[in-house]
């Protein structure tokens, strides 16, 4: 079973949500109305050795950043400013106190460069592999919150950076979220949805074709490439880019990508939303492309 499909189930056995749940379970982060101007967003994400990172090879302070780093990328595929994280770290019996230590030095470096304060979390022994969640607190205003849902037919489809290869260079330990981006892209009232790609861009493009009810018209060939060797089947399915994917309307799209302010980062227009609500992604030939990408209840591809 994959990720998706056991979500999916999941999910339709939840309570009807209370007027608080701005937004459900199924999106980057959820948002609850506590009252004020502003959504609280939270989110929670998690590492594992051998899994997000090999142990033998990778730095516990690299392995820290990379738990904050994808939690803020949540945050930001929702135009929202990060605050507060809470850790639960469960390491095997051969960490001991000094890897505990560095790995902290990592969550906390990374913490302070983006303004999120750390305010508790859980300590434990684990039986064999290191395991790390974290839970990211943040806030958006109401009217700027964006979603996967929002993207309509005839929009277009923009992102962020370049994908692909993102284990062989070390991307998916030291990458940048996207969190002045996305405040940027929220406070300009232009994207009708947005989200972060984690699992793959085929992957995670499928996801706001069906969140919004649409397909997806794909330009395979203007799909920014990490490297020049980087193929075009790891720039769609590789995964860990953490990049903004972006649902803009045609007639703001060139204004948008000049307007842009961010010289460092690249944005790219790489396909337009068609009206079908097949949820399907398809290439600039009209070929239904295969969706490929990371599944993490079993790590294969589906």
């Amino acid at each position: 079973m994959t990720e998706d499909v056991f979500l999916a189930d999941l999910l339709g056995r939840l309570p009807a949500a209370d007027s608080s749940i701005i937004v459900p379970p199924g999106d980057d982060c959820a948002a609850l109305d506590l009252g004020g101007e502003g959504l609280l967003l939270l989110a929670v994400d998690q590492v594992v050795g051998d899994k997000h990172y090999l142990p033998e090879d990778t730095s516990p302070e690299a392995v820290g950043r990379k738990l904050l780093a994808r939690n803020l990328s949540d945050v930001a595929a929702m135009g929202g400013t990060p605050t507060h994280c809470l850790v639960a770290s469960a390491t095997s019996p051969g960490c001991g106190g000094d890897w505990l230590a560095r790995f902290f030095d990592g969550i906390l470096e990374m913490a302070n460069a983006h303004g999120v304060q750390m305010v508790g979390g859980d300590l434990a022994c684990a039986p064999s592999d290191n395991v790390a969640s974290l839970t990211i607190l943040g806030r958006v205003l109401r009217e700027r919150v964006l979603l996967r849902s929002g993207a309509r037919p005839g929009d277009v489809l923009l992102a962020t950076g370049t994908f692909g290869e993102s284990f062989v260079t070390e991307h998916h330990l030291f990458f940048e979220p996207r969190c002045r981006e996305g405040v940027w892209l929220a406070d300009s009232g232009i994207p009708t949805a947005m989200m972060d790609v984690s699992d793959g861009l085929l992957l995670d493009a499928s996801r706001v074709c069906k969140a919004s009810g649409v397909s997806l018209l794909l330009d395979c060939p203007s799909i920014p490439r990490r490297r020049a060797e980087t193929t075009l089947s790891q720039a769609l399915s590789d995964g860990e880019d953490y990049e903004l994917l972006l649902a803009v309307p045609s007639h703001a799209a060139a204004k948008l990508l000049a307007d842009w302010p961010f010289d460092d980062v690249l944005l790219t227009r790489i396909g337009r939303f068609v009206e079908r609500g097949d949820g399907l992604v398809l290439d600039e030939g009209g070929q239904v492309l295969p969706v490929e990408g990371y599944d993490h209840l079993d790590g294969t591809r589906p």
